[in-house]
């Protein structure tokens, strides 16, 4: 499961609601050194100003904002907080609200991921450890990840693997083009759960 990802600051997730917003959306240039992010760190995302049970038909500006929030959900039955949501259990109880009603976006450069059997040394401890890789959007500076909302926390919103993450995990983060953003914040949003068309390059984590 993702439990790190390289984000953007406070300042850049800014520019980059203004840009979603506008008529043309456009990534643009994010040249700055970003947020190392990890279950529990307070980090800024982009939430809707709207109640995503309905969506809106366009988003334009003032339709998005940025936020704080920790990420993961704090719950009484474990001592780990939730940090990565199956988009498959939106019916389950515990996410069920805010799957519905309070999806997010999380805005990042890229995200690490452990491979399930290939090991490696680690070169703080010497010690044998997963061998980790980076994910990235070839060609795009910033990629775009699907969350749900409660309060002041958020979980990562993961659906299955394609052919480019499978090789290394069978679960990724719910990426979500620029152009898919009104219909992951809609009522629709389950019709971007399979994501066998995003294109992935990784590389390993030394």
């Amino acid at each position: 499961m993702c439990a790190h990802y390289l984000g953007l600051t406070m300042a850049e997730v800014g520019r980059l609601v203004d840009e979603l917003t506008a008529a043309e959306p456009t990534a643009g240039e994010f040249a700055g050194v970003g947020v190392e992010a990890y279950p529990k760190s307070v980090v800024p995302i982009i939430v809707p100003a709207f109640d995503t049970a309905v969506g809106v038909p366009e988003l334009v500006n003032g339709s998005l904002r940025t936020a704080e929030a920790q990420w993961g959900f704090e719950q009484q039955w474990t001592p780990q907080p939730v940090f990565n949501t199956r988009i498959e259990s939106a019916d389950k109880p515990m996410c069920r609200a805010s799957m519905e009603h309070d999806r997010c976006v999380i805005a990042c450069r890229w995200f690490y991921e452990s491979h399930g059997s290939e090991m490696a040394v680690s070169a703080r401890t010497g010690r044998q450890i997963k061998q980790q890789y980076v994910f990235r959007i070839p060609d795009e500076p910033v990629m775009l990840i699907g969350g749900v909302r409660r309060g002041s926390q958020f979980s990562m919103v993961t659906t299955q693997a394609n052919a480019d993450m499978k090789p290394i995990h069978p679960r990724m983060p719910l990426i979500v083009r620029q152009g898919e953003l009104d219909l992951w914040l809609g009522p629709d949003y389950r019709a971007l759960a399979d994501r066998s068309d995003i294109p992935l390059e990784s590389k390993p984590v030394h």
